[in-house]
């Protein structure tokens, strides 16, 4: 297990806090159009996104119905959907990552084996691997490539622990080997092995939760870094964590107060770490900015849930959030907030209760805004397309 350099880290870390918030301009109606992806069940829970390169959409979400992990991609003549697995029971925490030749790449956890899975498609069929087994093991996951190329995956564990782990490409082509053991009978079908293994390394002990958003990023050098909510039932701290050049982790405590970090986005402007995250006290969106060793807090967006946050190279922002007419997030709704050229626009996407629960966010290659999100009411899923 690799060193963690938290405790000293955290003592270092000074935290101040600004209580006047940020201008936003009210934008109205956000321009565009919004379409239904599938309405075949009760489909969208835990709905992830991404775009390649072509700005293409590709989704992977849970049908709750038909107990099925789906992916979806964005084609000429609307979306094509197929069953990634249909054993998981429930196929929860998903999350993708797209290559620049379009082939998608997942991570959920499946509760029939209990265990934190990868999958890819290769030869026209979807493969999987286990990346971790144990209950609980999953909840927030995030994968991502590196500069290198390799694939990387970051989770909560069911032992308490935030992890980090790695796929390694086998040496040797998969073979198929027998089964063995109580399996293994007279009729028995070899077993093919997986292309990959997993290793992995604990980043901090920490706990979350079943509805934590957590971010896992590459960061201006190229290292990893990532945003979390460490979780101990009486409190909650929002914390960050950047892998070092000699492989630890070095953790820093950005806020305390008004339990911050049940949703959170990590970011770089400027090579400068920043973060949007959410205070489940105040139902309030936030801005972390660091400066001075310090981390300067900023409140940014009242009555807000959850969100999603999408970044473009030139700095632009696109943060999609539940917004709150009371304080049951069950009946939040649809908004979101641009941030161009420093200035924020706060734009209305679906006003009906139960809109801004299940969502994702990302920016296209021209800038314009794409929301995946699940409407609660249809039990459907929909993608706002912006103009």
């Amino acid at each position: 297990m690799r060193r963690l350099m938290i405790g000293a880290v955290v003592l270092a870390t000074a935290m101040s806090c600004s209580q006047k918030g940020v201008k936003m301009v009210k934008g109205g109606k956000a321009p565009g159009k919004t379409v239904v992806v599938d309405n075949s069940g009760d489909v969208g829970l835990y709905v992830s996104m991404d775009i390649d390169v072509n700005d293409r959409v590709h989704m992977v979400y849970y049908d709750q119905k038909n107990k099925q992990l789906k992916y979806v991609k964005q084609a000429e003549a609307g979306f094509a959907s197929e069953v990634v697995d249909d054993a998981c029971q429930q196929c929860l925490y998903a999350c993708i990552t797209v290559t620049g030749n379009a082939e998608p790449h997942l991570a959920y956890y499946s509760s029939a084996t209990q265990t934190l899975t990868y999958a890819y498609r290769k030869d026209g069929r979807w493969k999987k691997e286990p990346i971790e087994w144990g209950r609980g093991t999953g909840m927030g996951v995030r994968i991502l490539f590196d500069e290198g190329n390799a694939l990387h995956a970051l989770y909560y564990a069911g032992d308490g622990y935030l992890k980090h782990a790695w796929r390694i490409l086998r040496k040797d082509a998969p073979a198929k080997v027998p089964l063995r053991g109580k399996k293994a009978g007279k009729n028995s079908v070899a077993q093919e092995l997986t292309e990959g293994v997993w290793g992995s390394e604990r980043i901090d002990k920490a706990n979350g939760s079943e509805k934590v958003q957590i971010s896992f990023v590459r960061g201006p050098q190229g290292g990893l870094a990532t945003s979390y909510l460490h979780w101990s039932g009486l409190s909650s701290e929002l914390r960050v964590a950047f892998k070092q050049k000699d492989g630890d982790w070095e953790s820093q405590i950005v806020a305390r107060e008004q339990n911050p970090g049940k949703s959170s986005a990590l970011f770089f402007l400027g090579g400068k770490p920043q973060l949007l995250f959410r205070e489940a006290l105040k139902n309030r969106l936030a801005q972390a900015t660091r400066a001075d060793e310090q981390w300067q807090i900023t409140p940014l967006v009242k009555g807000a849930h959850n969100l999603s946050l999408a970044t473009e190279a030139a700095g632009d922002l696109l943060l999609a959030f539940g917004a709150l007419s009371g304080r049951d997030p069950r009946k939040a709704h649809l908004e979101c907030a641009v941030r161009r050229s420093d200035t924020w626009t706060r734009y209305l996407v679906d006003s009906t209760a139960g809109t801004g629960i299940h969502l994702d966010a990302a920016l296209t290659t021209q800038g314009s805004m794409l929301i995946a999100y699940r409407d609660e009411k249809a039990r459907s899923l929909k993608l706002f397309i912006g103009d």
